[in-house]
């Protein structure tokens, strides 16, 4: 208990003259209520910001449609708790409501995401123009009702999308891909051979082996100058196709290594710029791939059927190059403006004469009869559910996206696709490499990077020294979710399909401290006031806040943050040994927090110490 007086200034909480105190906050329900009664309560300022009908629909009931608001509380000094009785209803001539949000509190200034459940009325078609007026109502227990209300328009229920950029702009990622927050990126292929890439200020993606063997010895790499000396001038790039052997490869193991790692959902490469499939392209428009070349092997069918099998609760996505750097077919496509792809047949960079392009199939159209029927291969055979597009460049995306969507909502799925499928097609969420956002951003993101400082694909040449650490990956997840991102991690295996134990090292690691962590990763939310200043970051649910404190601190920790925490509630650790510890509070007022923290929490965990705001004080 605090030992202090609360102001209103600091509470809201004065009644008939005389100030509430923190013995007061700890009483019963009828004595609270009666104070609430006779004060008139402290009611906060509600407001809708913003209102949107999705595209989305809550798992398991495909006809209940997702609303999605945006509520603010205005007041400086109230807060919103549960004493205020908030009920979120909604009258419309187009929808019915189902199901709505319970939200537990909102301090002065905070905003909350809260979603509504609504199905069509009868005679109202799927997919028509909708509205609805969704009305705030609070202060019932303590006096007169209040109430504010705002109409939002939209589209009532679920219509087909068409091949149309503006059209398929409607649709966001499902409510699942914000909840798994942590994901496995595999790369893997020919260029898994060579494996290099170089280090230090001369290191580039060693998955580019061969584009940067053609970009000649002025490339910074200087991967012309390793392969002339390696392998010699007269060894093309898909000499290196029988020495991918994938012969150590264990699917069960990878997927396994990915459920030990903490992570949610795993996107293998399936082709990459190269034009090496680990998929079973119809040997009608291809044979450049693994099933007919090097392992003999369906290697991401292996994968994704071991995912199901063992590992059932993981996400299965499927990374998918839209160009191939050297496909005679692309050569149309290329061009000054696409150098970095300028179509085939390719050229030995040596000696300047024509090579092969192994196991090219002559097509018509390359985005036709190639990039196309792949993209729904992996659709349809393979189920992805996220598609992993990259270089957005000639494509048929809008026709692929529209279908695979009908299809998967027939199917009761709900799917993703990036920002990379193709020019002027958004996607649902954005893809920065090797990087964080400075702050908030509420468009939904993914960052990307390598356990590797620089490269995606194994790269021989990288010291153990110079990879990510459990502690590095830990640190990145919590900074990359309070800002609304989710963090895909990669990581590099051998030609035989080992996987370096410095990478295996690292993400177990990582893993346990996730997995003694996950109720304040996963499930989450972004707090849209702050993610917090270093050293702290914060994740949210709607009955629960959590702080994570980045490095280790003193025997006082403050929150520099107004955050939604109240006297009377419980603050507990969250992961390590001592799990479940409640910490007293020292001090408080709107603007901070201050907990004790013993030696002995923090000596109980590691990398990050994380903190658990309950909504338990019912004022």
């Amino acid at each position: 208990m605090l030992n202090k007086i609360i102001a209103k200034a600091a509470f809201g909480l004065l009644v008939l003259g005389s100030f509430v105190t923190s013995a007061a906050i700890g009483g019963n329900t009828e004595s609270r209520s009666s104070v609430l009664i006779s004060s008139g309560g402290f009611a906060p300022t509600l407001a809708i910001d913003y209102g949107n009908f999705t595209s989305k629909w809550f798992e398991g009931t495909p006809d209940v449609q997702v609303i999605e608001l945006v509520l603010s509380n205005t007041h400086t000094t109230n807060y919103l708790t549960l004493a205020d009785s908030l009920v979120i209803s909604l009258t419309s001539n187009h929808v019915s409501l189902v199901k709505a949000d319970k939200v537990y509190r909102m301090a002065p200034g905070e905003s909350v995401l809260v979603q509504v459940g609504v199905t069509n009325k009868p005679g109202v078609t799927q997919g028509a123009s909708g509205s609805a007026n969704l009305t705030l109502t609070y202060g019932t227990k303590y006096g007169p009702a209040i109430t504010t209300s705002k109409v939002i328009n939209g589209m009532a229920g679920f219509a087909d999308y068409i091949a149309d950029s503006n059209n398929l702009s409607y649709h966001s990622n499902p409510d699942w891909f914000h909840e798994i927050k942590y994901g496995i990126f595999i790369h893997w292929g020919i260029y898994s051979v060579p494996a290099f890439g170089n280090v230090g200020w001369q290191e580039d993606y060693s998955e580019w082996y061969w584009k940067r063997m053609n970009d000649g010895p002025e490339w910074k790499s200087q991967t012309y100058q390793y392969h002339n000396a390696t392998y010699g001038p007269d060894f093309n790039y898909d000499d290196f196709i029988p020495q991918f052997t994938a012969s150590r490869f264990d699917a069960k193991y990878w997927v396994d290594l990915v459920a030990d790692a903490g992570a949610q959902y795993v996107v293998p490469v399936t082709k990459h710029h190269d034009g090496f499939a680990l998929f079973n392209v119809s040997s009608s428009i291809s044979r450049r791939t693994s099933v007919h070349l090097g392992p003999k092997r369906d290697l991401i069918k292996e994968l994704l059927d071991a995912a199901k099998q063992y590992q059932p609760q993981l996400r299965r996505g499927t990374y998918f190059s839209l160009p191939e750097w050297y496909h005679p077919d692309y050569k149309r496509y290329g061009g000054p403006g696409l150098w970095w792809f300028p179509g085939g047949p390719p050229i030995n960079p040596y000696t300047l004469e024509e090579i092969p392009y192994t196991g090219y199939v002559p097509v018509n159209d390359y985005v036709a009869d190639l990039q196309l029927p792949e993209m729904r291969q992996l659709a349809y055979e393979y189920e992805t559910e996220i598609m992993w597009c990259d270089i957005a460049s000639a494509n048929n995306s809008p026709l692929f996206a529209s279908e695979w969507l009908n299809w998967a909502r027939k199917q009761g799925r709900q799917v993703t696709f990036n920002n990379r499928c193709g020019w002027g097609l958004n996607g649902d969420f954005d893809t920065p490499e090797y990087t964080t956002n400075e702050g908030i951003v509420d468009r939904k993101w993914e960052t990307n990077r390598g356990m590797d400082p620089f490269s995606y694909g194994y790269n021989a040449q990288t010291p153990d020294s110079s990879y990510l650490t459990g502690a590095d990956i830990i640190r990145s997840l919590v900074d990359v979710i309070s800002k609304n991102g989710n963090f895909l991690l990669d990581i590099g295996p051998r030609a035989d399909g080992t996987i370096p134990d410095i990478m295996q090292n690292g993400l177990r690691d990582a893993g346990a401290w996730i997995k003694g962590h996950s109720e304040s990763i996963f499930n989450t939310r972004y707090f849209r006031t702050t993610p917090g200043i270093d050293p702290f970051r914060y994740t949210t649910k709607l009955d629960a806040f959590y702080i994570h404190v980045t490095s280790r601190g003193g025997a006082r920790v403050t929150v520099p943050n107004r955050i939604p925490y109240l006297p009377g509630d419980k603050i507990t650790v969250v992961g390590g040994s001592l799990a479940g510890t409640k910490v007293p509070i020292t001090d408080w007022d709107q603007e901070s927090v201050t907990f004790a923290v013993s030696d002995a929490i923090w000596q109980a965990d590691k990398y990050v110490w994380t903190f658990k705001v309950n909504y338990d004080s019912t004022w």
